[in-house]
């Protein structure tokens, strides 16, 4: 059955992005039977009811589907193409995130800042891939956090950030998440967090983690590391 996303729930029509889905390209029509979620859990099973463009819906059936026993929150310097930020939001939200926070740090470039992280647009790529996953919560996504303030502000129960230094060795984040637990992974620029932001996080009750034996992109590791947290609850 095909997902569709209204955040008002009591809206009971498509926006005109959706409606335009629905039509043109799923070829639906009045009298037929989709599902939409205001991405907080809410699921309804409804029929829709087409007049020329706009797409209205009848709820049939609503149900709230419980939020995951564990949260990951995933904080990232974004990265200075504007592509490889989108990728890391779908594709985090495909594996499963509760929310993105994208970080202003001393190697963050914040000439490109602006143009390279586009927060409507990022919404937007994450309600798409929340509905092809087939899951029933958006993720939150903040952008301009200031690297100090953000670190000093966190309550998550584990918090790490991933950082290896020279000729160290560090346990993998999959080893450090634990299971039923809100959880809060930093990632750095390209060219790493700092010395001093690393001694802040630690400061601020973060543990540092690797993420494997090889160097990763920024967007590659964001990636990674949700999934290893998500692995982690499943392993």
């Amino acid at each position: 059955m095909h997902l569709f996303y209204q955040p008002e729930a009591n809206l009971y029509e498509l926006d005109e992005e959706e409606a335009r889905h629905s039509s043109k390209v799923l070829r639906l029509g009045s009298g037929d039977i989709i599902q939409v979620t205001d991405g907080r859990g809410l699921l309804q099973k409804c029929v829709l009811n087409i007049q020329g463009k706009k797409a209205g819906y009848e709820v049939l059936e609503t149900r709230v589907i419980p939020p995951r026993s564990f949260s990951v929150h995933m904080a990232i310097a974004p990265t200075r193409k504007a592509e490889r930020n989108e990728w890391m939001v779908e594709k985090m939200t495909e594996i499963g995130v509760e929310r993105i926070d994208f970080l202003v740090t001393e190697h963050t470039n914040l000439e490109t800042l602006n143009r390279v992280v586009n927060l409507t647009r990022l919404n937007r790529i994450a309600a798409a891939a929340m509905k092809q996953s087939q899951q029933y919560y958006m993720p939150v996504i903040t952008v301009n956090n200031k690297y100090e303030i953000f670190v000093a502000n966190r309550g998550e129960q584990v918090k790490m950030i991933a950082y290896v230094p020279d000729h160290a060795k560090e346990e993998h984040v999959f080893k450090k998440s634990r299971k039923d637990s809100t959880t809060s992974l930093l990632i750095g620029p390209e060219g790493d967090f700092s010395e001093k932001e690393v001694v802040l996080a630690q400061e601020n009750g973060y543990v540092t983690v690797s993420l494997g034996q090889t160097r990763l992109r920024t967007e590659t590791a964001a990636v990674a590391g949700c999934h290893a947290v998500n692995l982690a609850q499943i392993v």
